[in-house]
């Protein structure tokens, strides 16, 4: 299994770190490579070389991908980019993650260490969670969404696709966050949160 990590950042080289914990006793597993628009000095700092960009690059033999772009609408593109080449993808869940049985992940998903999953929720595609996010039950997370360290949701939070979730937010019981809305670090949802929209504050309120 040869892994291509789309994406060439910060965010690639956590991959890279994560991918080489979970398939550390993996003989026949190898990072490839990354794939980028831009030359970001990446293989001067040790790193697999970067291969192309998701538009130039066309699957090969044992390829498998994980996108690692935290920019919610660019990993969309980059996604559909190898998706209708045929590019598999495959998830990335951390050892330590306690996820229940009941939960339904979907592809393309990273789940980092630390992170709690309660019964039946439900986990979109190309979804990414930084370490320590903690969800009650039946949460539903929609595809390409990204949340970051410390985020909280209570049971029946419906989050819908291409949301951005920063660190320490927290989410009640719920609640909507609707597509391609914002959640500011630090915040308290206590209300749906409208398309598009982002918002801030102990509660949160929009700021857009």
């Amino acid at each position: 299994m040869n892994l291509v990590i789309i994406g060439a950042g910060g965010l690639a080289r956590e991959v890279f770190d994560l991918a080489n914990i979970i398939f550390a006793n993996e003989v026949d597993f190898k990072i490839k490579g990354f794939l980028s628009k831009e030359d970001t000095g990446i293989a001067n700092m040790g790193y697999p070389p970067i291969l192309g960009n998701s538009e130039q690059y066309h699957p090969e033999g044992e390829d498998v991908f994980f996108c690692a772009i935290g920019n919610v609408q660019r990993r969309k593109i980059a996604v559909e980019n190898i998706l209708k080449k045929g590019g598999k993808f495959i998830n990335l869940i951390h050892p330590t993650a306690q996820i229940s049985p009941s939960v339904k992940l979907g592809v393309g998903i990273a789940i980092k260490s630390y992170c709690v999953i309660a019964s039946d929720v439900t986990i979109g595609d190309f979804s990414y969670f930084q370490s320590s996010v903690i969800m009650g039950h039946d949460v539903s997370i929609g595809a390409y969404c990204h949340v970051n360290s410390f985020a909280f949701f209570a049971g029946n939070v419906e989050v819908q696709q291409l949301v951005t979730v920063n660190a320490g937010a927290k989410i009640l019981q719920k609640v909507c966050l609707e597509t391609a809305s914002v959640i500011g670090i630090g915040s308290v949802v206590i209300h749906k949160v409208k398309q598009g929209a982002t918002v801030f504050g102990v509660p949160a309120k929009r700021i857009n």
